[in-house]
């Protein structure tokens, strides 16, 4: 009898990873199989996986038999991936008593990038981001979200969020963006593009989905901004009783778009916020300061952030001093209380 089947995973290629089996009985012989082919020399309880290439999953099994004959275990998938991407990282997070001075950074979450972070009004804090466990297949690649009820001081277990009544013709969601309705509601907004055959098609460009919980959002219909060109990762915040909606352009130099909007779904473009640098990106998030409007992004000089002002645009750029890292997202955890969270 098998009494632990051996469990789906994510291996890199060129990294290593054990499967295992446990089960009951004496003198147990053990076969494991890929795609129901028999592995040679992978007869122990354990077997480890190296992929060297991406074609090197697959669904692996093990047969376990002895005199009383023999059982099958459930087959674990192994999805292979390259060796370099977003799972690489880990996302940090420092606090401060300013939006521009914070003290050390310690791992926030794991594996994990593109992160945005929101204030409800009961003063808890709610994190979203592009989650990557190795051990979790289910929840890899997928957006996740955590909640802190202690201004971000800890952190409860990241959980994927359910998106219903997306249609098929529509990407997954990724790259999320969270922010908070005017009636306390929780929006977020993720990029994607129309789906034909399975494959994505056209422009990316970025939708939304409303919820109260955090975890289960609905769907509200049609895409928020969709340039003729693809954006990727917006920033999107409430500010004076408007949305604003940031995403990078193209390359760094070309800047980024910026689009307003009065209800949080039909967007209209500005002005686009001119380039500040070959290497400035405007990845990044918004986030209200003193009660201006402000946008933080990242640089191989360290991160920065820009002012908004009504009839005037967007500032020069102002340096984050001693902070580098990338895709900053900043929120005011409590009075006096600000959190900074960027990419390793």
């Amino acid at each position: 009898m098998i009494t632990a089947h051996p469990a789906s995973r994510v291996v890199p290629v060129n990294a290593t990873a054990e499967l295992a089996v446990t089960a009951t009985g004496t003198g147990l012989a053990y076969q494991w199989r890929r795609n129901g082919v028999p592995i040679a020399g992978a007869t122990a309880a354990r077997h480890t996986v190296r992929p060297a290439a991406m074609t090197d999953g697959g669904a692996l099994d093990v047969v376990v038999a002895n005199g009383g004959g023999q059982v099958t275990s459930t087959a674990a998938t192994v999805r292979v991936v390259t060796e370099q991407g977003p799972w690489r990282n880990d996302l940090r997070m420092a606090s401060g008593a300013s939006p521009t001075a914070f003290g050390p950074f310690a791992v926030w979450v794991r594996q994990a990038g593109v992160a945005s972070l929101a204030r409800l009004p009961d003063g808890r804090l709610v994190g979203v981001f592009q989650w990557f466990p190795f051990d979790d297949l289910a929840a890899f690649d997928q957006v996740a979200v955590v909640f802190s009820a202690d201004s971000g001081r800890s952190w409860s277990a990241p959980r994927p969020i359910v998106v219903t009544g997306l249609p098929d013709t529509l990407q997954r969601p990724f790259d999320p963006t969270i922010t908070v309705t005017e009636r306390g509601q929780l929006r977020v907004y993720f990029t994607t593009s129309r789906m034909a055959n399975r494959q994505p098609v056209g422009p990316l460009g970025f939708s939304s989905a409303v919820g109260t919980d955090g975890v289960t959002y609905a769907w509200e219909p049609g895409m928020r901004f969709q340039p003729p060109r693809s954006t990727v990762d917006c920033a999107v915040i409430r500010w004076n009783g408007a949305w604003h909606l940031v995403s990078p352009v193209g390359a760094p130099a070309e800047g980024a778009y910026h689009a307003v909007s009065d209800d949080g779904l039909t967007f209209t473009r500005l002005p686009d916020i001119p380039g500040v640098g070959s290497a400035t990106s405007f990845i990044g998030n918004l986030a209200v300061v003193g009660g201006a409007l402000r946008f933080y992004g990242g640089s191989p000089q360290g991160l920065w952030h820009t002012e908004f002002a009504p009839g005037r645009g967007w500032g020069p750029p102002s340096a984050v001093p001693g902070i580098g890292g990338g895709d900053p997202a900043l929120v005011e955890a409590a009075p006096g209380r600000w959190l900074l969270v960027n990419t390793q």
